[in-house]
């Protein structure tokens, strides 16, 4: 009995110092593990500039050969302002003739959109063809098309124009606008100042902002991107080269960019092209 005694404890304390060691052990490599799995993982976010550089041409690349400049030609109108006093004695009847008689100036304006389909549909802004009597269209490549508007929407300003293309054309997917993210990168592009094919880049400032001038109850998408007069009807692509928005308008005390633009979300545009 005392021999049993005696080798119990001590096989118990060995038994013990095993377990012990055993559990150090397993909890250093759980550490270490964990460690290394989170320094893979900063190593994976860890985006150098020649990375961001590579994938905003890489987009680019992509997507530009389905953006177009809109150049348009409005109704003629007389170009006149009188000065002076009111005349008493004037007759409205004369001075509408006079009116008539003047040689009238059609206006032009440029704009942008993108090709959606290959035969030939393009989305832009009603307010960059509407009241027209001419729409070309520019494709990247140089070549000129006479585009007719085939639907418009004036609640979210929207147009869907057609060029007749004797081959398939590139288009842009639209992509779900709801899942764009504040701090996401985002490419503008489109035709500033006729600029065309003019590309610049920007984040998701803001999502479901409403903007002065917006229907009621319209949510747009918020950009840095920089977005400028000819912008309007471009579009606004994530870094999967699909489309989140439409550019459409901008805040500006100055009437150039300053840092706010708005694009209205793909979703809208997609319900409003497949009707």
């Amino acid at each position: 009995m005392s021999a049993y005694k005696e080798i119990c404890p001590r096989k118990i304390r060995n038994v013990f110092l095993k377990l012990t060691l055993t559990c150090l052990i397993l909890v250093t490599n759980a550490n270490f593990s964990f460690a290394q799995t989170e320094a893979e993982k900063l190593k994976t976010a860890a985006v150098t500039p020649e990375m961001l550089s590579a994938s905003f041409a890489e987009v680019s690349k992509r997507v530009e050969p389905a953006v177009v400049n809109i150049d348009t030609k409005g109704k003629a109108r007389a170009d006149v302002t009188l000065k002076g006093e009111k005349s008493e004695s004037a007759n409205p009847d004369d001075i509408m003739e006079f009116l008539r008689q003047l040689p009238r100036r059609p206006s032009t304006s440029v704009g942008s959109g993108f090709i959606v389909d290959k035969a030939g549909y393009i989305l832009t802004n009603l307010h960059v063809v509407e009241d027209t009597s001419r729409i070309s269209v520019r494709l990247q490549s140089g070549e000129d098309f006479a585009a007719r508007i085939v639907g418009t929407d004036k609640e979210t300003d929207l147009a869907v124009l057609k060029i007749d293309v004797p081959r398939d054309l590139p288009f842009i997917k639209l992509g779900n606008s709801d899942a764009a993210q504040v701090g996401d990168w985002v490419l503008a592009i489109g035709s500033p100042f006729g600029l065309a094919q003019t590309v610049t880049a920007g984040i998701v400032s803001q999502t479901k902002r409403e903007p002065p001038y917006a229907a009621l109850f319209q949510k747009f998408i918020q950009t840095d991107a920089a977005i400028n007069r000819g912008n309007s009807g471009g579009p606004l692509v994530n870094m999967n080269g699909e489309v989140i928005g439409i550019n459409s308008q901008i805040a500006t005390s100055t009437g150039d960019y300053n840092g706010i633009g708005f694009a209205l979300p793909s979703n809208e545009a997609a319900n409003v092209y497949r009707q």
